[in-house]
């Protein structure tokens, strides 16, 4: 045994040193190990598991309970699925599923390095993670080996995913496979969202932050107000149904509450007569961008953030100010070297970046008004939405098969993606320790964390304050004191943003011709097209490698991007110089023409900022 350990950590020490490094560090620092290994008169294998309430035991002696998580699991014996898989234990659970279909791909993940350095001892691991049927292995229980996990699963899994566990593993450690769930919910929601997000708007979240960095220099940074209402209690108003209810009270109190509008909800206060203190808004898309074409709203003040839809901003000019997203590519690209305390959590709800807002202003207690998150009395808005027709709304409400509990304890019809507002704002709620939340959406779901409190009983130990919330307007300055963004420090980085695009142009196509001459050599030199091949990778990892296409490219180019992960490793499968040629072509080459065709695009865009940043410094 201790030789194949031996073997082992060698072949990982050569093809997987940081599973190596982990296991080392594992085996100088643990003195009492937990899991042992036993080694049957019969040549069969167990292991032992100590816990404070005793010791555990892997599998049952006569194997029974494999047989009977096998027979479970006998749905799997047809059909393509990537499965992820909890546990490894010492692989007989991970060999009865490969035996029952051969078409099935494994992610597997062990959070027990104790277990696996035992299963090291009699498992030959390079034919485990070299079988073609296993696609990833990652080893480890903290957050960060979690995430590495689901985010590679999120990379290279193509199939339909079928998520499987080894029950071992929840008597020995359940709040270790919970984080692990839970963190694969949460990525796994994360790549609808953004498949949808891209599916929906392309590459013009990212277009409209380039071109509203225009605007961002023409108004003020948020920062401008931070805590200046320090000790408020704020009202996120959202623009559902129950806003109705409340509405003519919401208007007695419009002293002392600092009223947000999230989103396109200002379409109803002001049709209810209420004038917010703020708007904030952030969508991409020309729907939006409709909210603000069928309202006088420009004497209110508005927070935004680049991505989003650029006319509202020519509609809406002044009186704005400006917070950006921890996940806007371009912003955090180019102004990179500005530390600020406004680079806002995104979230799939403008309510989730108007309670930021609120926080940041001060408020020690959020109220929200009109968050229903769901269809109650099958209803979707109040009153005064134009921005969408009755006919979408009709549909949007027919397709909500979903049921959620609402705050008087039964239920509203509702869909995935108003669900997903829900646990959205639940989630970024849970993280703020220092407000009070309160849901007086009377019609609504209920929202974790916000207790459901009626509007006038939530409000009526709320005293009129010293708070002048009307200075948001009147304190607007022309020229801010805090804005570090100036247009020649713009044009600066445009400059230099340009330049790196062309340089990465310039490398990779200087790939697409090492890609040629591979063709050339491949069927007569194949040991020259392999010292080419390795040309090129040191040639295109100038371009994989620099920070423009990590960051910015790979969102950009997002499903391309993705597709091309998934695709390239067949590469280096591939044993004849002649198919990785072929390869190079189907794959290679498309992708890289792809990426020159972004540079290009990114290079037009900017161009055109240029060009107006150029005209503001000369006024």
């Amino acid at each position: 045994m201790t030789d194949l350990l031996q073997k082992n950590l060698m072949y990982l020490y050569s093809n997987k040193r940081d599973t190596f490094d982990l296991i080392q560090r594992y085996l100088d620092q643990v003195n009492e190990k937990k899991s042992k290994l036993i080694i049957n008169d019969d040549g069969t294998v167990n292991l032992t598991y100590t816990l404070t309430d005793g010791i555990k035991t892997l599998y049952s002696d006569d194997q029974s309970d494999i047989t009977k998580w096998i027979e479970e699991h006998n749905y799997l014996q047809d059909g393509q699925y990537d499965v992820v898989m909890y546990g490894l234990g010492l692989t007989q659970h991970l060999a009865k599923l490969i035996e029952i279909n051969s078409k099935l791909n494994f992610f597997i993940m062990e959070p027990e390095i104790d277990i696996f350095v035992e299963a090291l001892k009699i498992v030959e691991i390079d034919q485990l993670l070299e079988h073609p049927q296993v696609k990833q292995l990652t080893i480890g229980n903290h957050p960060i080996h979690f995430k590495l996990f689901h985010s590679l699963v999120s990379t290279y899994s193509s199939l339909s995913q079928i998520d499987v566990y080894i029950p071992y593993y929840a008597q020995i450690n359940i709040e270790d496979m919970r984080a692990f769930y839970e963190y694969n919910y949460l990525i796994r929601e994360s790549r609808l969202i953004e498949i949808g997000f891209e599916k929906q708007f392309g590459t013009l979240p990212y277009r409209n932050s380039i071109n509203n960095i225009e605007k961002m220099l023409l108004s003020q940074p948020i920062s401008e107000l931070h805590n200046k209402f320090e000790g408020c209690t704020a009202l996120v108003v959202g623009g559902g149904p129950s806003l109705a209810v409340d509405a003519e009270e919401i208007k007695k109190h419009k002293d002392k509450l600092l009223i947000i509008a999230a989103g396109s909800s200002i379409q109803s206060l002001l049709t209810y007569g209420i004038e917010p203190h703020l708007m904030v808004s952030m969508d991409p898309g020309s729907a939006n961008g409709k909210v603000y074409e069928k309202i006088e709203s420009s004497e209110i003040p508005l927070v935004f953030v680049p991505q989003i839809y650029a006319n509202i901003l020519n509609i809406h000019p002044k009186h704005n100010y400006y917070a950006w997203f921890q996940n806007d590519v371009i912003i955090n690209y180019l102004f990179s070297d500005i530390k600020v305390d406004y680079n806002f959590v995104p979230t799939n709800s403008v309510s989730g970046t108007a309670i930021q807002v609120a926080k940041y202003l001060g408020a020690n207690q959020i109220l929200f008004a009109g968050q229903d998150c769901s269809f109650p009395n099958n209803e979707f808005y109040a009153q005064g939405v134009e921005h969408v027709s009755e006919s979408q709304l009709k549909k949007k409400i027919a397709k909500g098969n979903l049921e959620v509990e609402n705050v008087n304890g039964t239920t509203n019809y509702t869909d995935i993606s108003m669900k997903s507002v829900l646990e959205n704002i639940e989630r970024l709620i849970s993280t703020i320790d220092d407000v009070t939340f309160i849901n007086t959406s009377s019609l609504g779901a209920k929202i974790k964390g916000a207790d459901y409190v009626p509007f006038l009983e939530a409000t009526k130990n709320i005293q009129s304050n010293n708070f002048n919330f009307s200075e948001l307007r009147l304190s607007f300055k022309n020229e801010s004191t805090t804005n570090s963004i100036t247009v020649e420090g713009a044009l600066s980085r445009i400059r230099k943003f340009k330049s790196t695009c062309e340089q990465l142009i310039d490398y990779s196509e200087a790939s697409l011709k090492l890609i040629g001459k591979i063709d050339e050599q491949s069927r007569r030199q194949p040991d020259k097209a392999m010292n080419t091949l390795a040309k090129l990778e040191q040639q295109f990892s100038k371009v994989t490698r620099n920070a423009m296409f990590e960051d910015i490219i790979t969102v950009w180019n997002r499903g391309l991007t993705r597709n091309y992960d998934q695709q390239v490793i067949r590469i280096a499968k591939e044993p004849t110089m002649i198919g990785k040629t072929k390869l190079l072509n189907e794959i290679v080459v498309p992708f890289i023409e792809a990426i020159i065709n972004s540079f290009r695009e990114l290079i037009k865009e900017f161009q055109q900022l240029q060009e107006k940043l150029t005209q503001i410094k000369e006024q």
